[in-house]
């Protein structure tokens, strides 16, 4: 099957680590491309708060959004560049940084050398950046802003976020995207 082949659900998720029948929430809400990396991730106790692997994440005529195409200038942005750009030409699941152990912090940072900034998209929330709401800072904290850039999504989803990516076309199958997600998610380690 074809990503081209998926539609998008579009529903809203839930915190599924507290969830007994959270496998079961996964399928009615992830799409199918996305749902063994979830999974692992909710078995190893790591945040996600959204996925896309459908036929809107295909290439607009042969082109992705990169991050350099969302540069945004400190003027106030309310709604561009918003977390839907991760997707344009991309398969994609969202991590919340902030929850994330240290061990796989340093991980999502060898992720980013070995997979490119193209497909480790670093992102601090545009919300929050407006509010400024205080927070303790440390290390790992310093070094995530030092490389992030801005997008706009609201206080539901965290603060700082990771994209993990996968490019995308017309050709690209279910069992890809599975597979390199699925292979990204083992990496990680329980917390």
């Amino acid at each position: 099957m074809l990503i081209k082949e998926i539609k998008p659900i579009g529903k809203v998720g839930r915190d599924l680590k507290k969830c007994e029948n959270a496998d079961e929430i996964i399928d009615k809400i992830i799409e199918l491309p996305l749902r063994k990396a979830c999974k692992i991730f909710k078995n190893k106790n790591i945040e996600t708060n959204m996925s896309s692997a459908n036929k809107k994440n295909l290439p607009k005529d042969g082109k992705r959004v990169e991050k350099e195409d969302l540069k945004i200038d400190d003027k106030i942005h309310y709604f561009k560049p918003n977390f839907v750009s991760a997707g344009k030409g991309y398969a994609w699941i969202m991590l919340n940084y902030d929850k994330l152990s240290n061990e796989n912090k340093d991980k999502i940072f060898e992720l980013e050398n070995e997979l490119t900034e193209k497909c480790v998209w670093l992102v601090y929330s545009m919300y929050y950046a407006k509010f400024n709401k205080p927070e303790d800072y440390d290390e790992y904290k310093k070094k995530y802003d030092e490389k992030s850039f801005r997008l706009v999504y609201n206080n539901k989803y965290p603060r700082r976020a990771v994209f993990i990516r996968m490019p995308i076309s017309d050709d690209t199958t279910v069992e890809e995207v599975e597979s390199y997600f699925g292979d990204i998610a083992n990496e990680f380690c329980g917390q």
